[in-house]
């Protein structure tokens, strides 16, 4: 199979989305127990204060983060010689990808202005600073993405 970066951008793109309905979804029906705001976390990185701006912001960040990751993805599966079975190659993916991004959310107190300052949670290593449904949801939804990836890679190429 050759490298397609177009149906890996997409696949990406399909998959960050695939991540952030169910999460906004959690948020909503459990607000004491979902409690990572993925999208103002992100914006408010580059915007130092909330609101529509920031979400936006947010929302560009996670959609460039999710075809970089998409593309590392499809890179590794070509470096790998793999040609099927991309939704379980997805899933190890998707696990790597929770591991990386897990120790990104242990630096967001050196990081984020608003975490430093106190006005944001801290959400800890593996959102380990917030409720556990909040952490067992960002282990799930990095699955999903990653088996979203490879699926959608497989069926756009």
């Amino acid at each position: 199979m050759d490298y397609d970066a177009g149906a890996a951008v997409l696949a990406g793109l399909i998959g960050g989305a695939i991540m952030v309905v169910p999460l906004y979804m959690g948020m909503a029906a459990m607000p004491n127990q979902m409690r990572m705001n993925l999208l103002l976390m992100l914006g408010t990185m580059m915007i130092f204060r909330s609101g529509m701006m920031a979400y936006a912001m947010g929302a560009m960040v996670h959609a460039v983060m999710s075809i970089v990751f998409a593309l590392i993805h499809v890179a590794v599966y070509n470096a790998l010689g793999l040609e099927s079975e991309l939704v379980a190659w997805g899933a190890l993916f998707g696990f790597v990808h929770w591991i990386i991004t897990g120790m990104g959310l242990g630096m967001m107190r050196f990081m984020h202005p608003l975490v430093r300052g106190g006005e944001m949670d801290d959400p800890g290593a593996f959102a380990l600073g917030f409720p556990r449904m909040t952490a067992m949801g960002f282990f799930m939804l990095h699955i999903a993405y990653g088996v979203s990836v490879g699926a959608l890679y497989e069926v756009f190429t």
